[in-house]
C-alpha cells in the first residue's frame, strides 16, 4: 500500500486497478530508446511479470537516450542489465529475459504467456511479426516508432472492434527507405516521451481505466509541441493469419533471398577464403565493436555510392553491420546499381562480434 499509495488514491483507481496491475504480464520487445522507459515505468507501478526481450548489447551512443544503463555495462546484453536494473527497483515483481532477436522460430513460445505486448522495436521485420501473431492471439498490442523528433503512438488488436497496424501501413515497408536511429539521429528525451506514452496505455488497457488510445494514430512532434489525432479506417485487403502456420510460412525479410545472406560463421569463414574477396563493414567508423578475427574495409552505407569504383577490384562482397539491417541495405543497393559480382549480406552480425 506503501509503495502504490499515490496512484491508488487516484480517482477511479484505488485497490481494485493495483490487484488488475498484480496480477498482469507484458512482453516488452525492445529495450532500447523506448523499452528503458516502458520497463522503468510498467515496473514502478507494480505490473506483476514483465518479459525483456532483447538480443542487442549496450553501445556508447545508447548512453544518450537509454538512461537505465551506464559506462560499466558497456558490451553487456541489454535485456540481462535491464532485468538487474529492474530487479533494484522493484524487487516484488517477476522478470523474464529474452537476450535474443524475437523471430518466427521464438515468438509463440514467447507471447503465449502474456496479456499485452508492447513493440518497441526499430525493426520492421520483428513489428510485423508482432502484430500479426497478437491478431491470431487477440492480445492488445502497443505500437509506437520514432523518426527524428516525430513520433506515432496507438493501441491495435484492442476492444470490440480491434484495429490493425496493417490497417495503418499494410505492407512491410523497404527499409532501406527508411532510416534507423543510428542513421538518422534522435533526441534522448523524444524517445522517453514516447515510450512513457506507451506504458501509459499498458496501464490504461491492464486496470480499465481511461480511454485506450486504439483506432486512432497519435502523431507528437516534440521540436514544435504539436500533437494530432488521426482516425484509423480498416482496410479489407491485408494480411489477416488464421493460423499459426499461415504466420511460419509468412516472409518476414529477417533474411535477404538464400543467394545474397550469410547466417553462420563457417559460411562467412567460407566465402572469405576465396581470392578477391573481402568484408565490408557499413556500420558508422565509430561504432563499437571493431571486428578483428578477420580483415575488414570500412565504408558506412552513406559513403558506399561514392566508393562503388574501388569495390570493382574485389571479385565478392560481404557486407555486415550490427543486426543484419544495413548490410542487407548495401546489397540492394548494389543490385539497384546493376552490380555484376556476388554480393553477400551477414544476417547475424551480433554472433560474429561476440567471436
Amino acid at each position: 500500500m506503501q509503495r502504490y499509495s499515490r496512484q491508488i488514491i487516484l480517482p477511479n483507481f484505488g485497490n481494485e486497478a493495483q490487484n488488475l496491475l498484480a496480477k498482469s504480464k507484458v512482453l516488452v520487445v525492445g529495450a532500447g530508446g523506448l523499452g528503458v522507459p516502458v520497463l522503468q515505468y510498467l515496473a514502478a507501478a507494480g505490473v506483476g511479470k514483465l518479459g525483456i526481450a532483447d538480443g542487442d548489447k549496450v553501445e556508447i551512443s545508447n548512453l544518450q537516450r537509454q538512461v537505465l544503463y551506464n559506462e560499466t555495462e558497456l558490451g553487456k546484453n541489454k535485456a540481462q542489465v535491464a532485468k538487474e536494473k529492474i530487479t533494484k527497483l522493484n524487487s516484488t515483481i517477476e522478470l523474464e529475459v529474452y537476450d535474443f532477436f524475437i523471430d518466427t522460430l521464438s515468438i509463440f513460445k514467447i507471447i503465449t504467456d502474456y496479456d499485452v505486448v508492447v513493440d518497441c522495436t526499430d525493426h520492421f521485420s520483428i513489428r510485423y511479426l508482432l502484430n500479426d501473431v497478437c491478431y491470431l492471439q487477440k492480445k492488445p498490442l502497443v505500437f509506437a516508432s520514432i523518426y527524428q523528433f516525430e513520433a506515432q503512438l496507438s493501441v491495435f488488436h484492442y476492444g470490440e472492434n480491434p484495429y490493425n497496424l496493417r490497417d495503418v501501413f499494410s505492407e512491410i515497408p523497404n527499409e532501406k527507405a527508411v532510416p534507423n536511429c543510428n542513421e538518422a539521429g534522435v533526441i534522448g528525451t523524444h524517445a522517453g516521451i514516447t515510450g512513457s506514452l506507451q506504458a501509459n496505455e499498458v496501464i490504461k488497457i491492464i486496470t480499465k481505466i481511461g480511454v485506450v488510445n486504439s483506432g486512432k494514430l497519435l502523431l507528437f512532434n516534440s521540436l514544435i509541441n504539436q500533437i494530432t489525432q488521426l482516425s484509423i479506417f480498416k482496410n479489407e485487403k491485408i494480411f489477416l493469419p488464421t493460423s499459426k502456420e499461415e504466420i511460419l510460412q509468412n516472409n518476414y525479410g529477417f533474411f535477404c533471398a538464400d543467394e545474397f545472406s550469410l547466417e553462420e560463421l563457417k559460411d562467412l569463414e567460407h566465402i572469405l577464403s576465396q581470392e578477391k574477396s573481402v568484408l565490408i563493414d557499413v556500420r558508422e567508423k565509430n561504432e563499437l565493436p571493431k571486428i578483428t578475427i578477420f580483415p575488414v574495409l570500412e565504408i558506412p552505407l552513406s559513403d558506399l555510392p561514392e566508393n562503388i569504383t574501388l569495390l570493382q577490384q574485389f571479385d565478392v562482397l560481404v557486407f555486415i553491420c550490427k543486426s543484419g539491417i544495413r548490410s542487407k541495405k548495401a546489397v540492394l543497393l548494389l543490385q539497384e546499381k546493376a552490380y555484376a559480382k556476388p554480393c553477400y549480406s551477414v544476417q547475424k552480425g551480433v554472433e560474429i562480434f561476440k567471436k
